[in-house]
């Protein structure tokens, strides 16, 4: 900008000439200064779930949702502040909504991405499904789910990954059903799954790397959809954007809390990044899911 200045004196324009560039580059570093967000400052999202059916089966316990960190093997300053923040929440469960490597990663990506989920624990244990960018590199992609040459159990984490299946906690008498739905082959979960996915008798957390799960499901059901990709749009930009570039499968839930009927999604902006290495407005996110009213 001062260089701006400058070659308009030596020309013999009067300074007020370059105002208008001094003026934009100020601009774009205000704007880059306010809103440029750092991958490791993570924040934490609480959000309070007073559905009868969730309250009356979860009623103090703590449920937390990670999305999208995008692992390369440089990964670990990242992978340890996640762990740093799980290790002071102290959830009960962990759900992981995908993409948890980079795209089109290499073995040590791989390699550190199953490190960082080997240091995954919570008393219920640990669930996710499978995001497109893990799908990227077949012959590393298949160990998230079992070991490599056999249909055994992975032996690199304990996380269990729900393929297009469930499984049922029980809480005393009550009972909350996860279930998983699978994003391959291109990023389309097969909707046709979703009905049977879901419990008709107690409520359901469903886990879906899109949320095009979302839409299909009648609204008098208990479910909770929790979804990512989206990274919140990762560059904050207003709503029709989305819905004019189809950037997106689902442009109409780029991010937040949604709810009809007994229905509810939400779509978490993640921890990593793609395209770009830059998140304008969206800071990442740990979601943690207490359920029953604010207490303060």
């Amino acid at each position: 900008m001062a260089a701006s200045l400058k070659q308009s004196l030596l020309r013999g324009q009067k300074p007020h000439a370059a105002l208008p560039v001094i003026f934009a580059g100020l601009a774009v570093l205000l704007f880059c200064g306010y809103f440029f967000v750092d991958d490791a400052d993570i924040r934490v999202r609480r959000l309070f779930i007073s559905a009868p059916a969730f309250v009356e089966t979860l009623a103090g316990k703590k449920i937390v949702h990670l999305s999208d960190m995008h692992f390369d093997r440089r990964g670990g300053k990242i992978g340890n502040r996640i762990l740093e923040i799980l290790n002071d929440i102290q959830p009960d469960v962990i759900l992981l909504t995908g993409d948890y490597v980079k795209w089109h990663g290499g073995r040590d990506d791989y390699g550190y991405t199953f490190d960082f989920l080997s240091r995954l624990q919570a008393p219920l244990g640990v669930y996710a499904v499978m995001g497109d960018a893990d799908y990227s590199f077949s012959r590393q992609s298949c160990m998230f789910c079992h070991r490599a040459g056999s249909a055994e159990p992975p032996d690199l984490h304990s996380v269990r990954f729900l393929r297009d299946n469930f499984v049922d906690l029980t809480f005393g008498d009550k009972i909350l059903r996860l279930a998983g739905i699978d994003c391959w082959p291109r990023l389309e979960p097969d909707l046709a799954l979703t009905d049977s996915l879901i419990a008709r008798e107690h409520p359901t957390i469903l886990l879906s790397h899109t949320s095009l799960v979302y839409a299909p499901i009648p609204a008098t059901r208990n479910v909770l959809v929790l979804s990512g990709d989206t990274h919140g749009g990762q560059i904050h930009l207003p709503d029709f954007f989305w819905e004019l570039t189809k950037r997106k499968p689902d442009p109409g839930h780029i991010y937040g809390f949604f709810q009809e009927g007994s229905k509810m999604l939400y779509v978490t902006s993640g921890i990593g990044t793609t395209d770009i290495p830059v998140r304008l407005g969206v800071p990442p996110e740990i979601v943690v899911f207490e359920f029953g009213e604010r207490t303060k």
